[in-house]
């Protein structure tokens, strides 16, 4: 696209088309256009080289006049001129200008409308400044001092209506928006800010989230961590069971056994014992007899 002398003396329609991307972040895309022409695009697909997505959080309009001195000022900068001094009519800040620089000011940025379009029936197009998926108002909670003047308790002001210093009327947006009594900035209706700039607006689709509702965090685990969690789990478990069975083994094989003494003999490793000497059961028709037995070369003999 090239500026032509018709861009300053006549008005042209531009167009931005912006497509949010899927939750993954996948697909989207934003397009520029100028009277009806095709002069910039740039899809989601193209993005994942840098890891980046098409945005997808709440944005708003933003319409000035936008000067950098990269485009049209002279480069690289004149020997022994300082190219930090960018104030028409101080003579130490001509060099640093393009012929003719200030001869533009003051310039007007004039604009007929504003349309916006949103597609019926697209869940990807939202509305608001804190949507469900990108809750803004949340992060502004955890990150208050960035959003934080000096002397500031809380983040986002309530607008001030007028109330600025001024020494006439145009400094509080001329004899239209306000005008200027007693040195502060009074906004006539319609118009509001500290300088009665801004057309006072407002949000009609506001999504805010209570402050006495709970935040649930949801915590995300490593696969890695998950799956040496559950074969230690798994390890655990068949030990256990292991334990439990080879226990109740080994109390089954420790019973009692009886001997011919009347006494119980315990086993010792799983193997029963039995005493060399023992006492017959005592009956109603013969007294108990005791018989000792000695082992001579290798034999038994009664005594």
């Amino acid at each position: 696209m090239h500026i032509t002398e018709s861009h300053y003396e006549h008005q042209h329609l531009y167009r931005v088309e912006w497509e949010p991307p899927n939750k993954d972040g996948s697909g989207g895309y934003i397009k520029w256009f100028s009277d009806g022409e095709l002069v910039y695009g740039i899809h989601g697909s193209s993005l994942k080289i840098t890891g980046t997505e098409i945005p997808s959080e709440p944005m708003y309009l933003l319409m000035n006049t936008a000067i950098a001195s990269s485009w049209g000022f002279p480069m690289p900068c004149p020997e022994g001129c300082d190219c930090e001094c960018f104030e028409c009519g101080n003579p130490d800040c001509d060099c640093g200008f393009p012929d003719g620089f200030c001869e533009n000011f003051p310039s007007f940025y004039e604009i007929d409308y504003v349309r916006v379009y949103q597609a019926v029936n697209e869940t990807k197009h939202v509305l608001g400044c804190s949507t469900p998926d990108r809750p803004t108002d949340l992060f502004i909670k955890a990150h208050k001092k960035r959003y934080m003047s000096e002397g500031d308790k809380a983040p986002l002001q309530p607008v001030k209506n007028g109330g600025a210093v001024c020494h006439s009327d145009e400094d509080c947006g001329g004899s239209k928006s306000g005008k200027c009594t007693s040195k502060k900035c009074i906004c006539n209706e319609g118009f509001t800010g500290p300088s009665c700039y801004a057309y006072a607006g407002f949000d009609d689709n506001y999504f805010g989230i209570n402050d006495a509702s709970v935040d649930v965090v949801k915590m995300i685990f490593p696969t890695g961590l998950l799956v040496a969690f559950m074969v230690l789990l798994v390890g655990f478990i068949v030990a256990l069971v292991y334990s439990t069975k080879y226990q109740k083994v080994e109390n089954s094989q420790q019973k009692p056994i009886a001997v011919p003494d009347g006494t119980y003999d315990i086993p010792s490793q799983g193997f029963p014992t039995v005493n060399t000497s023992y006492q017959k059961p005592s009956s109603a028709f013969s007294p108990p007899r005791v018989v000792k037995y000695a082992l001579i070369d290798r034999r038994l003999i009664d005594e």
